[in-house]
């Protein structure tokens, strides 16, 4: 059995008043019922006097003529103006329906508490609790788990990283699959990834973030104005190094988003929890002289991919590794300069050093050492 809807219980009354009204008509229709007397010619509904031909073909004929006139003047005018209004009527449409799919998109987020890990204004303010297996990091003992917390990336500017080349929400497909498979420390949220939200869901949750999209301008200008508050405090970096922590070293440096103070379980105390070598990979590869030498030979080709970002299956570099929806493209926020500060530092870092391993001090649960 189908459950009662609305337009079911409409229909069934329709259907009702139908079979109702059909009766009524053929219960009165044989009431009326007699028998026929005379010919066919006088009883027949469509035997009786017709107008002479002088009328049919004069004064009958010319206002017909002039009514079919009329019809086609009026299709004539009418149509083009549907014409010349149907690409905004649409246009309109496809709003209205962005906005209906944007406000269910709003309300599912709140209800998955988005703003938890991403910030209330969307812009990455918050912090991911995340339990780490760090291994003999800490001491010489087997391993250690701690808590954390990782930093969130902004969400109002991720079309400035993701599908920029999209101009609609159909073009939409790199944010698509990270709901859809997750991305770091960010879990799985469509059904082709093992999470709860059928694909209407995650167009929703699509449509609400490209509403909240910040204008390129002041994206730009957010990271040009971190980029001055960084090295103003940090004077013995590099522009390259700088902008490098700043956009890359969450998928290219080990524990960088999570980097700062940490909890042992069961009271253990606390820990500093360090960063590994700059650029020595975690969620994106490791990044050296030797291996962006072997992929980007010359260093345009490196600057050029850094700005646009990897096109998923598409192959890049000199040994056509296959590119997907990881590495975010910068060229919308960052100048060319930027990207190339960014390149020379990558391809400056040394892959021994990469491989050392960072240790920091341990503290007991009051935080004393």
């Amino acid at each position: 059995m189908y459950a009662a809807t609305t337009e079911r219980s409409i229909a069934m009354a329709i259907l009702a008043i139908v079979v109702v009204a059909w009766a009524i008509y053929v219960f009165t229709n044989i009431r009326r019922s007699k028998d026929e007397v005379g010919s066919e010619v006088e009883l027949a509904a469509n035997r009786g006097s017709l107008d002479s031909d002088e009328k049919l073909e004069g004064s009958r004929l010319e206002r017909v003529q002039a009514f079919g006139v009329l019809m086609l003047l009026i299709i004539a005018l009418v149509l083009p103006i549907y014409w010349l209004r149907e690409g905004g009527r649409r246009d309109g449409a496809e709003r209205g329906f962005s906005e209906r799919a944007a406000r269910a998109g709003e309300a599912l987020a709140e209800e998955l508490e988005c703003v938890v890990c991403h910030g209330a204004d969307m812009g990455g303010a918050n912090y991911a609790p995340v339990v780490l297996d760090i291994g003999n990091q800490f001491s010489d003992q087997e391993s250690y788990i701690i808590k954390t917390s990782w930093r969130a990336p902004a969400i109002n500017n991720v079309f400035t990283r993701f599908d920029t080349g999209a101009e609609k929400l159909s073009e939409v497909d790199e944010v698509r699959k990270i709901l859809n498979y997750g991305r770091g420390v960010m879990p799985a949220w469509g059904l082709p990834g093992g999470g709860p939200l059928t694909s209407q869901e995650v167009d929703h949750i699509i449509a609400w973030l490209w509403r909240e999209q910040l204008p390129v301008e002041e994206v730009a200008a957010t990271a040009r104005a971190e980029k001055e508050a960084q090295m103003a405090a940090n004077p013995s970096k590099s522009e390259g190094q700088v902008l490098f922590e700043i956009h890359c070293a969450r998928c290219h440096t080990p524990r960088w988003p999570g980097r700062g103070p940490a909890t042992l379980p069961n009271g253990g105390g606390t820990v500093e929890l360090i960063p590994g070598p700059a650029g020595s990979g975690r969620y994106g590869p490791a990044l050296n002289k030797t291996s962006l030498e072997r992929l980007f030979p010359d260093i345009e080709d490196q600057i050029s991919f850094i700005a646009l970002g990897a096109a998923d299956d598409v192959a890049y570099g000199e040994f056509a590794r296959l590119g997907n929806y990881g590495m975010p493209g910068f060229g919308k926020i960052l100048t060319e300069d930027e990207i190339r500060a960014i390149s020379m530092y990558e391809r400056s870092l040394d892959p021994v050093e990469q491989s050392t391993v960072e240790f920091a001090e341990l503290y007991g649960p009051g935080g004393d050492s």
